[in-house]
């Protein structure tokens, strides 16, 4: 069941939660919106489920497998919705909630009594909760209520699964855990589905493909190698992990920092212009001495060595910053490296943006 978004518009007063958003999200596919605090994740991910409806509906179209639902309420879409807070409820047990949406359901279309407890069952054998069956929420623990709230939106056999950050409220511990149990779910049901996060390690591990919003656009869609190793923007680039700027000059596609020259194509023909060249932290080579013409110096200003790498804090010589820098345990040590030290540093995977980016 694939999902198509076309030149969707939302606005609530003055603000633009979207604007003119188009996506498409193919049958059994995972997708991420990941993106800040109101950059319109949520408010797409409504709009699909049709609890919200499209400010130009003449314009926008919602599609479930190619066929038009843009005016059709929520109740008729057959989308599974889970929410960040579970919404459970808390005088039911774990089965009798999975269950609700199949007992509420009009008496033609409500499924006999031994298919919902067939379906319940299998359910709960999916989400590992079997032992569980006859607790109330409040006797269980985050992880296993997030799980109970999955499980109640796939009751409905739903064409399209809509979670809306379905583990914001849990422990960084759990996430985890879950994020890897979403994974597996989704391997086994191939359910189409999209997830709101503002989590990049979330969506970078669970997705098939990642949506990134900014102002009620889509900025970059992609696999998460994708927009991780080609951002399309200074935006997306500073948005996933940690990132370095530094100032230079490019002339003939080769940018100039800090003295030293590093080839960059994509700013071909282009002639003595400013210039900002992103570079992550686990892209800085750190020596000893002067290595070819692509090093220049730095002080190291702090080491910190807890965890399974180690960071760097360094300054530059020429007065234009500090910087960070990422080594493997094995590499720092091997250098000896020390608070206080003048080293050399050298850029590599050097992605350059023209000086008047925004991000």
């Amino acid at each position: 069941m694939s999902v198509e978004v076309k030149n969707v518009t939302k606005k609530y007063g003055g603000f633009s939660a979207l604007a003119g958003v188009s996506l498409k999200v193919e049958s059994g596919e995972l997708v991420a919106l990941l993106g800040p605090s109101g950059s319109g994740k949520t408010t797409l991910l409504r709009t699909i489920a049709g609890l919200e409806f499209p400010d130009n509906p003449g314009e926008a179209q919602v599609l479930f497998y190619g066929e038009d639902v843009t005016q059709i309420p929520a109740s008729e879409r057959k989308a599974g919705f889970a929410f960040q807070h579970y919404a459970l409820f808390r005088h039911m047990s774990v089965f009798e909630n999975i269950a609700f949406g199949l007992r509420v359901r009009p008496k033609p279309t409500r499924p006999a009594e031994h298919e919902i407890r067939a379906r319940v069952e299998k359910l709960l054998k999916l989400i590992q909760l079997e032992p569980l069956a006859g607790r109330f929420p409040s006797q269980l623990s985050g992880g296993q209520r997030q799980r109970v709230a999955l499980a109640r939106a796939l009751a409905v056999e739903p064409k399209v699964l809509l979670l809306d950050e379905p583990f914001g409220a849990l422990d960084a511990k759990v996430r985890k855990e879950l994020r890897r149990w979403l994974r597996q779910l989704h391997e086994e049901i191939h359910i189409t589905t999209l997830f709101v996060t503002h989590d990049q390690e979330e969506a970078l591990e669970v997705a098939d493909r990642v949506a990134i919003l900014r102002d009620g656009r889509i900025e970059q869609i992609g696999t998460p190698e994708e927009i991780y190793d080609q951002p399309a923007s200074p935006f997306v680039y500073d948005f996933l992990g940690n990132v370095n700027l530094f100032s230079g000059r490019v002339r003939d596609g080769a940018v100039t920092i800090g003295g030293s020259k590093y080839d960059t194509p994509e700013t071909a023909g282009e002639t003595d212009t400013d210039a900002i060249a992103f570079v992550r932290p686990h892209d800085i080579r750190i020596t000893r001495g002067a290595d070819g013409q692509k090093t220049f110096p730095a002080r190291i200003l702090r080491c910190n060595t807890a965890g399974p790498v180690a960071n760097l804090e360094l300054e530059r010589l020429d007065g234009s910053g500090n910087f960070t820098a990422q080594l493997s345990k094995e590499e720092f040590q091997q250098l000896q490296l020390k608070a206080g030290e003048s080293v050399f540093v050298e850029l590599k995977n050097v992605k350059i943006f023209s000086e008047d980016f925004s991000i």
